[in-house]
C-alpha cells in the first residue's frame, strides 16, 4: 500500500458506515499535519462536518507535498529569446483558454489566423493545450505553427508526441537532418518546400526514399508531386501504379489524370473511344455508351480489377466501365462527343450505365479539382444533381467552387421552402473548410432566418431541432463578426428558458464562441492600431 493510501486509510471505516453509526473517535495523525487536523476537527459542530474537514485538510496537504518523478537526464538548453509579442488583454487571454480546452476546431483555426495576421504569438500559458490540439488534428498544424513562437517550438522539442511542431521551420543548415531524422510531418513539410523550389530535386529525393517508407507515408509524400506537376513526373507516377499499397496506387492514378500526355491516360482514352460510338438510330445519329464485354489481358497492368467487390452496387460490366471512366480526364468526354458538361450529364442519365458514368466522373473531378474544366462540371452537377446515383455528396462538389459562388447557391436554397434550415446549414458547414468565413451579406441572411424561428418562444426551434442544435457552435464560428451581436441576443433569451441541461450546454458553448470571437476581433485590432 502506498504512503498516500496509508494517510487516507483511517477515514475509510467512517466513510463506509457513516459518521453517525461509527462510534469510535476519529483517528489522529502525527506531526504538523496532525496539529492542523486537530484544530480543524475540534471546531466542527457535528461528526459529519469533522470528517469532511479532515478530508479537506488531507487533500490540500497531499497536493502540497506531491512531487514529480526525479529528473535524471541532462537539462535541456535554455529557450532562446522570443521576438514575437503576445496579446496583453487579460479578458482575451481568458477567452483563449476556453477556446483551446473546449472550443470547436473552427474557432481554434480562426484564433491562429488572427494572431498570425497581427504578427503575434500564443500566450505562454496556452502552449501546452495548443500543442496537444495540434497532436490530435493534423489540419490544425499548419495554422498553429506560425503562432507557437520560439518558446512553443522549444517546448515541442521536449516531448515526443509534440515533435510534429519542433523544427518544422528549421533553418536550411538543419534541412538534411530534418529529412533523414525528422518526423513524418517534418519530412512532408521539407519535401513540399523543396518541391516548390526545385521540382526535379524533390522528385529524385522522393524516388530514393520510397522503398524504405511505410504505405501511409509513401502515399502522403507522393501526393506532394501535385505541386508543380509536369510531364517529367509521368514515369515515376506510372511506376507507382504497381505499388503494393492500394492507397499509393490511387494517389498515383489521381496524379496521372493531371497529365493528359502520360501513357496511362492515353491507353484509357483508346479503350473508351471504342465504347462511346456515334450510331444511327432510326433517322438520327446519337452517341451510344457501351460497356466492356470482358476484361482484356492487358487491363490488369493498368489497374483495372476484373473481380467485382462483394459490396459493389454496380453489375460486373458496369464495374469494368466505371474503372475505365475514372482513368480519363473530364475534358476527353467533351472533346470526343462535342457535348458540354450539362449535356453529358443529361445524356448519361438516359443510358443503361448512368451510375458507372456519374460515379466515375465524380471521382475524376475530386482527383483533379484544379483542371480547367472542373468548375464547369461542378456547376453542371449542382444545377441538375443526380440524387439517385450520387446521393449526399453535393457538399463536396460545392466545396470546389469559389466561396462567392457557393454563397449564391446557398442563398437560392435559403429563399426556397423545399430545404429546411438545419439541412442547409449542414450543407454550408460541410462545404466550408476550417478557417473559412461567410460574407457579411450571407451571414446576415442566415442569422435573420434563424432569428425568425420560432414565433412562439425563443428556444422552441433549438429545443425541437436536434440537428440545428448540434450545428450551432460551428455556425457561430463561420458567421461574419457583424452578424454575431443580434444572434447573441437571441441565444441569451433562449438560454434563459432552456429546459434541459443538454440545450443549456449547447447554448453556453455557442455564446462562448461568440464572446471569444468578439474579443479576438476587438482587442487584436485595438492592439494593432495602438
Amino acid at each position: 500500500m502506498s504512503a498516500a493510501s496509508n494517510v487516507w486509510a483511517p477515514l475509510l471505516p467512517v466513510a463506509m458506515v457513516g459518521s453517525e453509526r461509527h462510534a469510535a473517535a476519529l483517528p489522529t495523525w502525527p506531526g504538523e499535519v496532525g496539529a492542523v487536523l486537530v484544530q480543524a476537527i475540534s471546531a466542527a459542530p457535528e461528526p459529519a462536518t469533522a470528517v469532511l474537514r479532515a478530508c479537506a485538510v488531507l487533500a490540500a496537504c497531499a497536493q502540497a507535498g506531491a512531487r514529480g518523478a526525479d529528473w535524471d537526464a541532462e537539462l535541456p538548453p535554455a529557450c532562446p529569446p522570443e521576438p514575437l509579442p503576445e496579446p496583453q488583454n487579460a479578458s482575451l487571454c481568458a477567452q483563449m483558454a476556453w477556446a483551446w480546452q473546449e472550443g470547436p476546431a473552427r474557432l481554434q483555426h480562426e484564433l491562429c489566423a488572427l494572431l498570425a495576421s497581427q504578427g503575434q504569438r500564443l500566450p505562454v500559458q496556452h502552449l501546452p493545450d495548443a500543442l496537444e490540439q495540434g497532436r490530435r488534428s493534423i489540419a490544425l498544424r499548419g495554422p498553429l505553427l506560425p503562432v507557437l513562437g520560439t518558446r512553443g517550438l522549444w517546448l515541442a522539442a521536449l516531448r515526443e508526441d509534440w515533435r510534429y511542431a519542433a523544427g518544422v521551420q528549421a533553418e536550411a543548415a538543419d534541412a538534411e537532418a530534418r529529412w533523414t531524422e525528422g518526423t513524418a510531418e517534418q519530412r512532408l513539410a521539407f519535401l513540399a518546400r523543396e518541391r516548390a523550389q526545385d521540382p526535379a530535386a524533390a522528385r529524385e529525393r522522393l524516388r530514393l526514399a520510397l522503398p524504405e517508407l511505410g504505405a501511409k507515408e509513401r502515399a502522403e509524400l507522393l501526393g506532394v508531386l501535385a505541386l508543380k506537376i509536369s510531364e517529367a513526373d509521368a514515369n515515376m507516377l506510372d511506376r507507382m501504379r504497381t505499388d503494393r499499397s492500394r492507397e499509393v496506387r490511387q494517389v498515383a492514378l489521381s496524379l496521372l489524370l493531371r497529365l493528359p500526355g502520360a501513357a496511362h491516360p492515353s491507353r484509357a482514352a483508346e479503350r473508351m473511344a471504342l465504347l462511346v460510338r456515334h450510331e444511327r438510330a432510326l433517322l438520327l445519329k446519337r452517341w451510344v455508351q457501351h460497356a466492356p464485354e470482358a476484361v482484356a489481358e492487358d487491363w490488369k497492368a493498368d489497374n483495372i480489377e476484373a473481380a467485382r467487390p462483394q459490396h459493389e452496387s454496380l453489375g460486373e460490366r458496369a464495374w469494368w466501365l466505371y474503372q475505365l471512366v475514372r482513368q480519363l480526364r473530364l475534358s476527353w468526354w467533351q472533346q470526343h462527343t462535342g457535348m458540354k458538361p450539362q449535356d453529358l450529364l443529361q445524356w448519361a442519365a438516359g443510358t443503361d450505365w448512368a451510375e458507372a458514368l456519374l460515379r466515375g466522373w465524380r471521382d475524376v473531378l475530386f482527383a483533379a479539382p484544379d483542371s480547367p474544366e472542373a468548375l464547369d462540371w461542378c456547376r453542371a452537377l449542382l444545377n441538375a444533381w443526380p440524387e439517385k446515383h450520387l446521393r449526399d455528396e453535393r457538399s463536396a462538389v460545392l466545396a470546389l467552387l469559389p466561396l462567392a459562388e457557393r454563397e449564391q447557391h446557398w442563398q437560392r436554397q435559403l429563399a426556397s421552402t423545399n430545404l429546411g434550415l438545419s439541412t442547409l446549414l449542414s450543407h454550408v458547414l460541410a462545404a466550408l473548410p476550417a478557417g473559412a468565413q461567410l460574407s457579411p451579406e450571407f451571414s446576415q441572411a442566415l442569422a435573420s432566418k434563424l432569428l425568425q424561428r420560432p414565433q412562439q418562444t425563443p428556444d422552441a426551434a433549438l429545443r425541437d431541432d436536434y440537428l440545428l442544435r448540434s450545428l450551432l457552435p460551428d455556425l457561430c464560428c463561420v458567421l461574419h463578426p457583424s452578424a454575431l451581436d443580434a444572434l447573441a441576443q437571441r441565444l441569451q433569451l433562449a438560454g434563459a428558458g432552456a429546459e434541459t441541461a443538454s440545450l443549456a450546454n449547447t447554448l453556453h458553448s455557442a455564446m462562448q464562441v461568440i464572446n471569444t470571437r468578439r474579443a479576438l476581433h476587438k482587442h487584436l485590432s485595438q492592439e494593432t492600431h495602438a
